[in-house]
């Protein structure tokens, strides 16, 4: 087992808000970014469900193939310099996408090739912006992970919001702005203390990326609630994340004759419905069973979905998009408090890696599978997988594994 290389630097109040600053300009960037994939696909290009299924799976390749070793390079490198890098880099995406698109026009390849290279990007920097969070924790762990999702994406709303203004603001306009976010959040990583987060190599650190991600594999496999987590949580974003990213938006657009503003506006909703579950969240952390809240927000999909399967009115949607929301930021949270709380740490960065791989490759395969039933059947039809794959995570949650019935480590901070 590799040496513990995490810093012994205390973290300032400020190096936190520094962390928070920039995780929430990234996101803001990226909600963007996922939006305007969207929208250039659906509204722009017009793309059937199984074309759009396939740009969203080409998409998130390289994010799969960058994602593990994201894992074994965020636990043997500063984490601050590697984001730095990376907040750098995503500047220039967006703003050749502007250049292009005013030289060339819009096409299918050219939206697929700039999604990969954003997501090739996040799957590099989310590990280490996740295992840096528990160096800059200033309490406990859980309390940590609520507040850091309820801040970022309470600020990542920009993102979206800007994205349904790109009618009145133009598309190479928002593209600028874009640039901007992931700009912004690298100024606000740079005022992280580099002491904090600057870390020895761990003994063995000469072995291949290859290596060490078989030991975080082996790790994940020797911990069980966090197997348990990942596996279901996988099938649940399939089917969550999946109908989020292809079946709403053709809700909105085919069903309720929406354009972007209207589609920007009802997941401004379903983000808010997120946020305020989180903050309410923050009222009971520390949670002495997340597994069990993880759980019974299975079947409070199933009557989500359920009933949007009848075409409600459109401000049943809506009032539908908060609950999903809500859903969607409890299910996300209680997942997440489970691994960053229990994977060991001098594999934290790994272990996290692949719940985060889990849950990146789960939506693209979930949208392609769901796109194609949509073009066989119908718009509404692509809720219902998702009824009957959350029944069964339910079931084999409550009789497979502990997460129902044990308590969670609930005085595990950073550490």
């Amino acid at each position: 087992m590799a040496a513990d290389a995490t810093p012994k630097t205390i973290p300032a109040r400020r190096d936190f808000a520094a962390y928070l600053g920039g995780s929430a300009l990234w996101l803001a960037g990226f909600n963007l970014q996922q939006f305007l994939v969207t929208w250039m696909l659906v509204g722009m290009l017009a793309e059937p469900g199984t074309r759009v299924g396939i740009a969203q799976l080409l998409i998130a390749l390289p994010g799969f193939a960058l994602m593990l070793f994201g894992g074994g390079t965020a636990d043997r490198t500063d984490g601050r310099r590697l984001l730095l890098i990376i907040h750098a880099i995503a500047v220039l995406p967006p703003l050749a996408l502007a250049v292009a698109t005013d030289e060339f026009g819009l096409a299918y390849g050219v939206v697929i090739v700039f999604g990969a290279v954003v997501a090739g990007l996040q799957g590099v920097s989310e590990p280490a912006r996740s295992a840096m969070l528990n160096r800059v924790t200033v309490g406990n762990i859980q309390q940590t992970v609520v507040t850091t999702t309820a801040v970022t994406m309470t600020v990542g709303l920009a993102g979206t919001w800007i994205g349904g203004r790109i009618e009145s603001l133009g598309f190479a306009n928002v593209l600028t702005l874009q640039a901007m976010l992931f700009g912004a959040g690298g100024v606000a990583v740079a005022l992280i203390s580099p002491t904090l987060t600057r870390v020895q190599p761990p003994a063995g650190s000469q072995r291949s990326r290859i290596a060490e991600i078989r030991e975080g594999l082996a790790v994940l496999w020797q911990t069980p609630r966090v197997r348990d987590v990942i596996g279901l949580n996988f099938v649940s974003s399939a089917f969550n994340a999946g109908a989020w990213f292809v079946v709403y938006p053709f809700l909105v657009t085919r069903v309720y004759g929406g354009d972007a503003s209207l589609l920007a506006l009802l997941s401004l909703v379903f983000f808010a419905g997120s946020i305020g579950s989180n903050l309410g969240l923050l009222r009971f952390v520390p949670l002495a069973q997340p597994g069990r809240l993880f759980l019974v927000m299975q079947l409070t999909r199933v009557v989500l979905f359920s009933t949007l399967l009848f075409e409600p009115p459109i401000w049943v949607v809506a009032l539908v998009s908060i609950g999903w929301g809500m859903n969607m930021g409890l299910t996300t949270s209680t997942a997440r408090m489970l691994v960053q709380a229990e994977a060991p740490e001098a594999q934290r960065a790994r272990v996290l890696s692949v719940f985060i791989l889990s849950t990146m490759s789960a939506a693209p395969l979930g949208a392609l599978l769901l796109g194609t039933l949509v073009d066989a059947t119908s718009v509404l039809a692509g809720f219902a997988p998702g009824v009957i794959a959350s029944l069964l995570i339910f079931a084999i949650g409550v009789k497979a594994t502990d997460l129902w019935a044990t308590r969670s480590g609930v005085n595990a901070d950073r550490g």
